[in-house]
């Protein structure tokens, strides 16, 4: 049973309810329960939210179980732990496949965990030339990356495209870490 079905299931919350509280369709959320669509990072994230995390995006997207990654605190100073590669290359992946042109080829399979690994390389490199910290620094490593995976599946988005990618990609590994935490 999908787990947002399985969540209202036990909360006995409608999915109309549940959508309208959401701000989606009950089409969309019966597309998502179905497993005919993934939700986009926006809705995933809200997803996430209304559910107090009882749903989480590792859930949404079939990654792993909740709670077994380790995030990092990303305002933390010094003693940083490393980023987790699970949940960056999670969260990649999802951005990724929502910023691709529809005819673009698919990157291949371990395209996703080099690029987890690039981004938490620059995260750490980073350090020691920016003064961002927290989810702007990993916005701004996880921009360059976006940029060539899209470049090698065929396209070019636009910079504000670019951007946006890199924000949604940070806060959907935020939001991870976040509700993970709470489990």
């Amino acid at each position: 049973m999908h787990p947002l079905k399985q969540y209202l299931s036990e909360v006995e919350e409608p999915v109309r309810d549940f959508a309208e509280r959401i701000g989606a369709s009950r089409q969309t959320l019966y597309r998502i329960i179905n497993g005919a669509q993934a939700p986009k990072p926006a809705l995933a994230r809200r997803i996430v939210e209304a559910t107090g995390g009882a749903v989480t995006l590792n859930m949404l997207y079939g990654g792993g179980a909740p709670g077994s990654a380790d995030i990092v605190n990303l305002d933390a100073r010094g003693d940083e732990r490393p980023l987790d590669h699970g949940c960056l290359r999670l969260a990649i992946a999802v951005v990724v496949n929502h910023l691709r042109s529809p005819d673009a080829q698919l990157s291949p399979p371990d395209t996703m965990d080099v690029a987890a690994e690039a981004v938490a390389n620059t995260y750490v490199a980073l350090s020691k030339v920016t003064t961002r910290q927290g989810p702007a620094r990993l916005e701004q490593a996880l921009r360059p990356v976006l940029e060539e995976i899209l470049k090698e599946c065929g396209g070019s988005p636009a910079a504000a495209a670019l951007d946006r990618g890199a924000e949604l990609a940070a806060q959907l590994y935020l939001k991870s870490g976040e509700m993970q935490r709470s489990l």
